[in-house]
């Protein structure tokens, strides 16, 4: 006879993990939706904070101590698939594979806020943005873990086909009802209440949205002051767009910044000359936004190289 093993409120945290992790996924290579895609996989690390929380306030089936770490019972497991008995609630490769899933999702999420912190200057890392470390490197790191999630939720899928159709354990079933042949699990009353899984699911399905619909939040916004250059120095925007792209005078220093404009007859082996008033409206913007001391190390500029010849700007965009 089935009794009920997983309460409510395990079950929206399943679904919910395994949805934010297959719809994060899906969007990770739609720029345009990059912004829905942290989301997302911030929404699958607050479903894993909340999945330990009940570690310790939920139900008998989902303690710690109902997972199986032996590693002779996930030998036993592997060799005699079909003949195989759980030691505990859970077989070993369910344990193991769950336990890797988490990990990984806590891996993949954290390693993408470092990659926005360090290639944007945006969320709680923002900070990175202005040291010299490899946005690329985070970024490798950061697929790296989000392709491991995806092999070992696929090993685990692979796991369920094979209990449902293999060893007939109705184990989808499980999924939505909680159910399982054996004994009734003792539940206190909150653990299986509709009230505390309608909560938990409520919190996390808002707390996601709040990140999707609101992007000046503590994930999202920026630690950098972001100028709005065409206001602040509109002739420098102005002159300087004509010919390239606008170049923040933030990014090197005020020196390197005034020798260029002295060397604008040979700018770069073009001649950029300007007329004094408008050279002497440049260098008053110049002066007053380019700082001393620049963060972003573009100084290879003193020696009149390129900005995209410096080394920061090759490893920041070597994979263009």
């Amino acid at each position: 006879m089935r009794k009920l093993l997983f309460s409510y409120t395990t079950r929206v945290l399943h679904f919910c993990f395994a949805t934010f992790v297959v719809a994060s996924y899906l969007l990770s290579d739609t720029p345009s939706l990059l912004w829905l895609h942290s989301a997302l996989g911030i929404g699958a690390l607050l479903v894993v904070i909340l999945r330990i929380i009940w570690f310790f306030i939920g139900e008998e089936g989902v303690k710690f101590s109902s997972f199986d770490f032996s590693l002779p019972s996930l030998k036993n497991y592997m060799l005699h698939y079909f003949s195989f008995k759980n030691i505990k609630l859970r077989n070993p490769a369910t344990s193991y594979g769950a336990i890797l899933m988490w990990i990984s999702a806590i891996l993949v999420t954290i390693s993408g806020l470092l990659f926005i912190g360090a290639k944007y200057g945006s969320g709680i890392f923002g900070g990175l943005y202005l040291i010299e470390i490899d946005a690329h490197m985070i970024k490798e790191v950061h697929e790296l873990f989000g392709n491991l999630l995806i092999v070992i939720a696929g090993i685990h899928v692979l796991g369920v086909v094979g209990e449902q159709i293999l060893k007939k354990s109705g184990i989808v079933q499980t999924m939505f009802d909680g159910k399982i042949e054996g004994e009734n699990q003792n539940f206190v009353p909150f653990q299986n209440s509709k009230i505390t899984a309608i909560l938990v699911g409520g919190l996390i399905v808002s707390f996601v949205a709040y990140l999707g619909i609101f992007k000046s939040n503590p994930f999202f916004n920026s630690e950098i002051a972001h100028t709005e250059y065409k206001t602040v120095a509109p002739v420098m925007s102005s002159e300087c767009m004509e010919c390239h792209i606008f170049y923040p005078p933030n990014v090197t220093s005020l020196e390197s910044q005034l020798n260029i404009l002295e060397g604008l007859s040979n700018h770069f082996g073009t001649d950029a000359s300007l007329d004094d008033e408008t050279l002497a409206l440049i260098k008053g913007e110049t002066i007053k936004l380019a700082p001393l001391e620049s963060p972003f190390r573009f100084e290879d500029l003193k020696n009149n190289v390129s900005i995209t010849q410096t080394s920061r700007w090759k490893k920041e965009h070597k994979e263009y």
